[in-house]
C-alpha cells in the first residue's frame, strides 16, 4: 500500500463516525428573594441532562427556602455567565476523572466577601476573592459520611479553601482535587450524594476574555480531526522517508564553549551520565544568548556563591549574575548554578522575577541574565523605614507587597510536583520602582519528593523550626518564612532583633544567632509585632510562625486573608 493510500484510509477512518448531539443542561441561578431576581445570583449551577422545567425563566419560591430560576441550554458555560452579566464570578467545572473529560456538574459563584449560600449550592455557605488568583471559602460541616451541614453563619472554624493560581484561572487548567481538608467532601456533595465522585476540577472567571467552553460537539470533533489529520501526515511523511533514506553515522555535537575542556574543571564532581552536565539540557540551551551581547556594569550584591550585576542586552538594562571566581572553576558549582537557571526558566508568573537567558564562552563564565529590578530589595527598603522612623504597622504599600509575595508563594506550592523555595526572606523580595514586589534566588528551592525532605542549607533567622532540626518538611516551610517576613514589614528591623537586645548575656553581648535558633525551635521565642499593627495581619503572621506546620494556613488561605484586609480599604 502506498504512503498516501495509507494516509488517506486512516484519516477517512476516523472522520466517518457519526457526530453525537450536544447534550443539554440544566442551569439553576439562585437568589436570596424574589427582590433578587433578574440581577446577579449568589450562585449558578450547570448539571448535565438535569431534566428542562416548563417554568425557564421564573423566579421560583423553593421549599427549601429562597429563590431560583431555571434556564436550558447546550452552551451551559455561556448561559452561566450570562446570568451573572457584568458581575465578577467565579466558576468551577466538576469532573469525575483526573484528566477532566467526563464533566459532572459546573457551579459559579458571585464573588463577595459576604457569607453568601442556600439552595442552589446544596445549603452549603461560601465568601469568594478574585484578584487575578481566585478563592473560595466553602463554610459547611462533612463530618459524617453521606450528610452535610452547611454554616449559615461563616464561622472560622468551619472553613475549608479552595483555590487556583491566576495561570491556572487564565488557562483553565485540569487541577486535582485535595482529599484533604474537607475539600473533595464540599465538592461531592455540592450537587451529588456519591462520596469520592470528583477528582478534578477547572476555574473560569470574569476575567475571561470569552467564552471558551461553549464550542459544540461538532465543531470539537471536526477541529480535533483536522488536528490529527495533519498529526498523520507527519507520522507517515516520516514513515515513508525511513522507508527510503538509508539511516547514517550518528553527528558527533560540538559547539564553542561546550564541555570539551571539561577536564580543566573539577570533573570528578559530577557523575558521567548520558548528559554530562545541565549545559546540554535542552531548557538551557533553548535560553542560550550569545554571551558577546551582554554588557557587564556596575557590583549590585555578593554573596556567599553568587555575584549579581547590573548589564544591559540589547539596549535593555538586565541583572546579571554569575558565580564569585573562587567557584567558577568547580563544574559541581556550575551544574548547580545551571540547575538554578533551568528553575528560574521554568517559572512563570507575574511575581517571580523573569528569567531571560544564559549566557557562557566556556563553562568558567556561565552567566545568568535576568529581569532587572530597579526598586531594589526588600530588606534595603525596610532598613531606610527603620533609619527614618517610618511609622511601624502594616499600611496599603507594605500589605501589597506581601499580597505580591503570596501570590507567588501560591504558584510554587501549586505545581505539580509543589517548589519549595526554602529561602523566602526580604533580600530575596525584590521591587520595582512600581514598588510590585517579585520572587528571586531559587539557587536552594526544590520540587516536594515524594520521600522525606531534611534540612540542609545551612541556618537562617528565616527558617522553619523542623528544618532547623532535620526533620521531615514540606511548602508549610516557606509559610514560616512568609510569618517572618510580615514580621519585618511590620516593625522594619531584623527577625528577632528586640529579643537579641532584650537576652543580653553577663558580659553584655547579643544573644548568639544559635542560641537564639533553638529556642525559636523550641517555640519559646518567635519574631514580633507592632501593637499598631492590623489584628488581622498580626493573627495571621502569628498562625503563620506556628511551630506545628499543620497550625500554619496555605499561601492560598494567607492570600485569601490580605485580599480580604485589602479589600476593607487600607490606607
Amino acid at each position: 500500500m502506498s504512503c498516501l493510500a495509507l494516509f488517506l484510509l486512516v484519516l477517512v477512518e476516523l472522520c466517518s463516525s457519526r457526530v453525537d448531539a450536544a447534550p443539554t443542561y440544566e442551569i439553576k441561578a439562585g437568589y436570596n428573594s424574589s427582590e433578587e431576581c433578574g440581577s446577579s445570583p449568589y450562585a449558578v449551577t450547570a448539571i448535565v441532562n438535569g431534566g428542562c422545567s416548563e417554568d425557564a425563566g421564573i423566579c421560583l419560591n423553593s421549599s427549601d427556602g429562597g429563590f431560583y430560576s431555571t434556564n436550558c441550554s447546550a452552551n451551559y458555560l455561556q448561559t452561566m455567565r450570562d446570568f451573572f452579566g457584568t458581575s465578577q464570578y467565579i466558576i468551577q467545572e466538576m469532573y469525575s476523572d483526573a484528566s477532566c473529560s467526563t464533566l459532572e456538574y459546573a457551579i459559579g459563584f458571585l464573588v463577595t466577601t459576604n457569607c453568601s449560600g442556600g439552595v442552589v449550592t446544596n445549603q452549603f455557605y461560601y465568601k469568594s476573592a478574585l484578584n487575578g488568583s481566585a478563592v473560595i471559602e466553602y463554610f459547611a460541616l462533612t463530618e459524617y459520611v453521606g450528610v452535610q451541614e452547611g454554616d449559615a453563619t461563616c464561622a472560622p472554624g468551619n472553613t475549608t479553601l479552595a483555590s487556583a493560581d491566576k495561570e491556572q484561572v487564565e488557562a483553565h487548567t485540569c487541577l486535582p482535587i485535595s482529599s484533604s481538608g474537607g475539600t473533595s467532601d464540599i465538592f461531592n456533595y455540592g450537587l451529588s450524594e456519591s462520596r469520592n465522585t470528583i477528582k478534578a476540577y477547572k476555574w473560569f472567571s470574569s476575567n475571561d476574555h470569552e467564552d471558551e467552553g461553549g464550542l459544540g460537539t461538532a465543531t470539537i470533533v471536526g477541529v480535533v480531526c483536522g488536528v490529527v489529520a495533519v498529526i498523520l501526515l507527519i507520522a507517515v511523511a516520516i514513515v515513508c522517508y525511513r522507508r527510503r533514506v538509508k539511516k547514517g553515522p550518528k553527528q558527533q555535537w560540538t559547539t564553542t564553549g561546550e564541555p570539551g575542556d571539561v577536564d580543566s574543571l573539577e570533573a570528578a564532581n559530577v557523575p558521567r551520565d548520558n548528559n554530562r552536565g545541565l549545559w546540554n539540557d535542552e531548557i538551557i540551551i533553548a535560553k542560550r544568548i550569545p554571551r558577546d551581547k551582554i554588557q557587564i556594569k556596575k557590583l549590585i550584591s555578593r554573596g556567599a556563591f553568587g555575584e549579581v550585576y547590573a548589564g544591559q542586552l540589547h539596549r535593555n538594562q538586565v541583572a546579571v549574575k554569575m558565580l564569585i571566581p573562587a567557584t567558577r572553576n568547580s563544574l559541581q558549582h556550575v551544574n548547580n548554578f545551571l540547575a538554578e537557571a533551568k528553575m528560574t526558566a521554568i517559572m512563570d508568573h507575574p511575581h517571580v522575577v523573569s528569567f531571560v537567558g544564559v549566557a557562557w564562552d566556556s563553562l568558567s563564565d556561565v552567566c545568568v541574565v535576568l529581569e532587572f529590578m530597579d526598586g531594589g530589595d526588600l530588606r534595603t527598603l525596610l532598613n531606610k523605614y527603620e533609619t527614618s522612623k517610618h511609622p511601624v504597622g502594616f499600611n496599603k504599600l507594605k500589605a501589597t507587597i506581601a499580597l505580591h509575595v503570596c501570590h507567588a508563594l501560591t504558584y510554587l506550592h501549586s505545581l505539580a510536583p509543589p517548589v519549595i523555595h526554602r529561602d523566602l526572606k526580604s533580600r530575596n523580595i525584590l521591587l520595582n520602582k512600581a514598588m510590585e514586589a517579585k520572587l528571586t534566588d531559587f539557587g536552594i528551592s526544590r520540587e516536594r519528593l515524594d520521600q522525606t525532605m531534611t534540612a540542609g542549607m545551612g541556618t537562617s533567622l528565616w527558617m522553619a523550626p523542623e528544618v532547623m532540626l532535620g526533620e521531615r518538611y514540606d511548602i508549610k516551610a516557606d509559610m514560616f518564612s512568609f510569618g517572618v517576613v510580615l514580621s519585618e514589614l511590620d516593625v522594619h528591623t531584623l527577625p528577632y532583633a528586640q529579643e537579641k537586645k532584650r537576652s543580653l548575656d553577663s558580659g553584655g553581648r547579643v544573644l548568639a544567632d544559635a542560641t537564639l535558633l533553638q529556642r525559636v525551635a523550641a517555640g519559646t521565642v518567635r519574631v514580633e509585632f507592632s501593637e499598631a499593627n492590623l489584628s488581622s495581619i498580626t493573627e495571621l503572621g502569628c498562625a503563620c510562625v506556628s511551630v506545628d506546620p499543620s497550625q500554619r494556613p496555605s499561601a492560598a488561605e494567607a492570600l485569601y486573608r490580605l485580599q480580604v484586609v485589602l479589600a476593607q480599604g487600607l490606607q
